[in-house]
């Protein structure tokens, strides 16, 4: 019995964690106590689970656990390594201040559905939690499903015509991007019999058995797969579902859906297809491109938002290409900065998102134009906010210039110096549509009476988590290593690229 409580059972933990909380909050019916209560002790459980496999992991190497076998070399089966980690650490932490938050948010604006909401919320983290840890693209497509079906409720959650046109347009670009994703899958096990992720890829080999154009189709047939990175031009869904509920925002652009998007991108690169294929393919370049026309374009279109969720989603569009450039410039250095910054983002921008809901529901401001002075009646809220738009500027002491910095190192290391102009020209305009809004908010007259944010209890469910990711969000840039992010970064990065 002590043995299932051992290091080496924790992966199947992760995994139920999330199942069970779903589960009870179901039976909960109609008593929003005990399905809050399920939700925030689920969460906790989940966010000790995975804290607790970071030190036997840098110390020992990863941890496998076989579910059973699916077809020959197939397995269901979760391998824990460094990179997983990372984003099964942000994903974890992060559920237990939304769950917080949601409690505030959803009584304070008297949200229907609410068992509905919760439920599907733990199931998205089921899936999450299952792709971080996947040991092989079919557990990863599994678990990639159930993240969509189960996000695409909660899109659609207020069932407006304009939600449901959200949700409907989220699950037809996902599931399309399921069908590449399968294809792709299927021409790997053709080609080299497994679907195991391997440190230096595993599609060299395919290489006699195919051509170099079969193996570059196959590549983009991947990068439509893991459309939940809302790379340019398949992205549009990502704005669109702004119609969510504030809580799915912060899901959608920080805690699981668009970082398993970006998740699954790093796991092809250097796990499917490696460094040195990616080089003799000349699929390196093209990728970078890609993130690098994705990031302009997106700073672009933020510029010219009014709506605040629009704008903080061209701002994920933008930030999550960053992830993919620093993967597509195949240097350590930037590979580190790719992989941090899955997390440092993740805290910076779900303060974004929760500063943005609360100031909704304590004002009912939903346009920038509108938030003249709403600094002195938040303070707290805009102080949050102030400082991770400026994380997002790559200013210090925030962590967006840790992750920035070794990207910008990084493409030093490669000499792609061109990049580096790309990430200046970026920050630069991140500052132009953020710096605004921030402007307006504490030097600009108050133009009415507002609601303020201590104003009804229920507020204090909403004002705490998100004062608490802006705190992380300055201490990830003092102490980088905070739950092993930077040590588990290095060690991915390692096992990649060998001395760095």
């Amino acid at each position: 019995m002590a043995d299932f409580f051992s290091i080496a059972y924790r992966p199947m933990w992760a995994i139920l964690c999330p199942s069970v909380v779903a589960l009870l909050i179901l039976f909960s019916g109609k008593r929003p106590n005990a399905r809050e209560s399920c939700t925030l002790i689920g969460s906790v459980a989940l966010c000790y689970t995975v804290l607790s496999m970071s030190p036997f992991v840098l110390k020992y190497g990863p941890i496998q656990f076989i579910w059973f076998n699916f077809l020959p070399n197939i397995d269901f089966a979760f391998n824990v390594d460094a990179l997983g980690l990372i984003f099964a650490t942000t994903s974890s932490c992060l559920w237990i201040l939304v769950s917080i938050y949601s409690i505030g948010y959803m009584r304070t604006l008297k949200e229907h559905a609410q068992t509905r909401f919760y439920f599907s919320f733990a199931v998205a983290l089921l899936g999450a939690i299952g792709i971080a840890f996947a040991a092989n693209l079919v557990t990863l497509f599994v678990f990639y499903e159930i993240l969509t079906l189960s996000t695409y409720p909660l899109v659609a959650h207020d069932e407006t015509p304009e939600a449901m046109h959200g949700g409907h347009k989220y699950l037809a670009y996902l599931l399309t991007g399921g069908v590449f994703l399968l294809f792709g899958i299927l021409m790997t096990y053709y080609w080299v019999g497994t679907t195991d992720f391997a440190p230096n890829g595993i599609l060299t080999p395919a290489l006699d058995a195919t051509s170099k154009l079969t193996l570059q189709i196959a590549f983009f047939c991947f990068m439509l797969g893991f459309m939940k990175a809302a790379w340019m031009p398949v992205h549009s869904w990502l704005p669109t579902a702004m119609v969510a509920p504030t809580p799915v925002s912060a899901l959608l652009h920080a805690v699981a859906v668009v970082k398993a998007g970006v998740f699954g991108i790093i796991r092809t690169v250097f796990y499917l297809y490696g460094t040195d294929l990616m080089q003799e393919l000349g699929l390196g370049l093209t990728l970078a491109c890609i993130a690098s026309f994705t990031i302009i374009v997106a700073n672009l279109y933020a510029i010219g938002q009014d709506n605040l969720k629009r704008l903080l989603a061209y701002s994920t569009i933008n930030q999550l290409s960053f992830i993919i450039l620093g993967a597509a410039i195949l240097s350590p250095k930037a590979a580190i900065g790719a992989m941090i910054h899955i997390a440092y983002h993740g805290f910076m921008k779900i303060t974004l998102f929760l500063c943005a809901g609360a100031i909704m529901a304590v004002t009912g401001i939903k346009q920038i134009s509108h938030m003249a002075g709403i600094g002195r009646v938040m303070p707290v809220t805009m102080t949050a906010f102030t400082v991770t738009a400026f994380g997002m500027c790559s200013i210090p002491p925030v962590a967006g210039f840790i992750s920035k910095w070794y990207f910008c190192l990084g493409t030093i290391q490669a000499d792609k110096v061109a990049f580096l102009l790309v990430a200046i020209t970026a920050s630069i305009l991140d500052l132009v549509y953020f710096f605004p809004i921030v402007r307006t908010a504490f030097f600009d007259r108050l133009t009415e009476a507002r609601g303020k944010e201590t104003g009804r209890p229920l507020y204090l469910f909403m004002i705490i988590p998100l004062a608490i990711t802006g705190i992380f969000s300055i201490i990830f840039c003092l102490f980088p290593n905070m739950f092993h992010i930077f040590d588990l970064a290095q060690m991915a990065v390692k096992n990649l690229f060998g001395g760095m």
